[in-house]
């Protein structure tokens, strides 16, 4: 968006964030109830719309509690499904049905309960009266959401587009002004360079105005081995300079992809698409026809796995077999003492109402 064009529409981000002040003093006063509850809830989310990791950091809390032995399930809007009510996510739902992000959590996680519904209350006692031995509650996108009351709210930022230099929709990419960070009791820099020094980060610290109770963390990420769709066959990174790569993605941002490409040396051509795009089966001919122009026989196709997971069991994907189609996974990269912190304080916090405390 240029800059006349975020100038023009100031005033609608003005009336906008009005709005949204009006409805958090409602919430912050108790005149618009929100519900906690005695299952211990971890909120996961961002003050803007997309793109800053939410997926990533929602897994990794998952394989932490279950690496302590809990019996956590996650909770979904499901984004761009076409479904409504509360749906309990299986292996075969499929992103139609799902949405990508929380298929791509069942596929991951098939031990967890996922679930989606689009009123937080009402998935949580759904989960509640469906799976009682469920003792964690993880939020995916939540927030806006505040008629749940979650007790522990992580909040993620970009560093390519932190919330501090960012305007309000319609101008910006906000949902909500920057003073909604207060609700964080974590703030999570997503998506930063590997090994960012000290003074950086201090500036950064300084910018996103956290509170004294607040702690903040940096992460980056951390790419997997590519896996191969039509077989149990991986690409280690260090082998993607050799191939001449056709890369088609429908997410929010998908430069730090291109980065990762770059650095590694890789051959490669994008074709971009919008955030949560479904992919029709003439858009997929054109990729592949895309694809089969590229001269030279080492040529591969990558997507990102949230992309694949969107594609997978459509009539669309069917185009895909047989050829070398892999996607991306992605991880959270931690610094190793900030890790170890993050961890401590997330299973302090379940661990008290396990211990009852």
């Amino acid at each position: 968006m240029n800059d006349l064009l975020r100038y023009l529409l100031l005033p609608f981000a003005w009336l906008y964030g009005i709005g949204i002040i009006v409805r958090n003093i409602l919430f912050d006063w108790k005149i618009i109830s929100s519900k906690g509850f005695a299952v211990p809830v971890i909120g996961i989310g961002n003050l803007s719309a997309g793109g800053t990791g939410k997926t990533p950091m929602a897994e990794y809390i998952l394989k932490l509690l279950l690496e302590n032995e809990y019996r956590p399930a996650l909770l979904s809007r499901g984004y761009g499904r076409q479904s409504s009510g509360f749906i309990e996510v299986l292996k075969d739902s499929g992103a139609n049905l799902a949405g990508d992000e929380s298929y791509q959590v069942k596929r991951k996680f098939p031990e967890v309960f996922v679930a989606v519904c689009e009123d937080r209350v009402q998935g949580i006692e759904t989960i509640l009266s469906n799976k009682p031995e469920t003792d964690v509650i993880v939020l995916d996108d939540s927030f806006q959401h505040r008629y749940v009351r979650p007790g522990f709210n992580i909040l993620l930022t970009d560093y390519t587009r932190p919330f501090y230099s960012d305007l309000l929709l319609p101008a910006g990419m906000l949902r909500e002004p920057v003073s909604g960070r207060k609700r964080a009791n974590v703030i999570i820099v997503t998506k930063c360079p590997e090994n960012i020094d000290g003074q950086l980060r201090e500036k950064i610290k300084g910018k996103l105005g956290a509170t004294p109770i607040q702690d903040v963390y940096f992460t980056s990420i951390a790419y997997q081995p590519l896996q191969n769709v039509n077989s149990e066959n991986s690409l280690q990174l260090n082998g993607i300079k050799g191939h001449k790569i056709l890369l088609f993605t429908g997410i929010a941002n998908p430069a730090p992809i291109e980065q990762f490409l770059q650095n590694r040396g890789a051959d490669f051509k994008l074709m971009k698409y919008p955030d949560h795009h479904n992919f029709s089966t003439v858009e997929v001919k054109k990729i592949i026809s895309a694809w089969e122009n590229i001269p030279g026989d080492d040529k591969i196709l990558v997507t990102t796995e949230k992309d694949w997971r969107r594609i997978e069991g459509t009539e669309p994907s069917g185009l895909f077999f047989g050829l070398p189609l892999y996607f991306l996974p992605v991880a959270v990269q931690w610094n190793p003492g900030e890790m170890l912190k993050f961890d401590e304080t997330v299973l302090k916090y379940v661990g008290s109402h396990r211990t009852g405390g």
